[in-house]
């Protein structure tokens, strides 16, 4: 069965989880390209936490912030394009690695959460839609025969 089939066979719960999916996998691109361009706010939040770092350390750590940042959202952008997509397979595989990751990602917004407010706005609306993305592929009648059949 090719792609195209299988992606409209797919449960309307499972392409909901899929489309929420994309838009969780694009505000890891918006977060790592906001903490780029807003560096200098980073590095006033890690002198204002760490008032005995000098100037030097507190770029440095600005520097690595952003850079980790950038590395650590740009891998779950990656796995939520790839889980955007294969979902749509219905293989139990990618039923589980979506719940672990969303799970998991959620519990990574409680870190930043601590350590920084520059995107409190954000995580809680990002969270709710993750989780959405578990129930969706878990709850619904029609997401639960979509994976056992496959």
């Amino acid at each position: 069965m090719d792609t195209t089939a299988r992606t409209t066979s797919a449960p309307k719960p499972v392409r909901a989880a899929r489309t929420l999916l994309a838009l969780v996998g694009i505000s890891h691109l918006v977060v790592a390209v906001v903490m780029g361009a807003r560096e200098d706010a980073l590095r006033d939040e890690i002198a204002a936490q760490h008032p005995d770092f000098g100037t030097a350390e507190v770029a440095r750590s600005a520097d690595i912030a952003v850079v980790s940042g950038a590395v650590f959202h740009g891998l779950l952008l990656l796995l939520c394009a790839l889980l955007a997509v294969k979902p749509a397979s219905g293989r139990p595989w990618t039923r589980r690695l979506t719940t672990v990751s969303q799970l998991l990602s959620v519990a990574f917004g409680f870190f930043s959460w601590s350590s920084s407010p520059m995107f409190h706005a954000v995580i809680p609306v990002v969270a709710v839609a993750q989780l959405a993305v578990v129930v969706l592929v878990w709850a619904p009648r029609p997401s639960r025969d979509f994976f056992a059949r496959r």
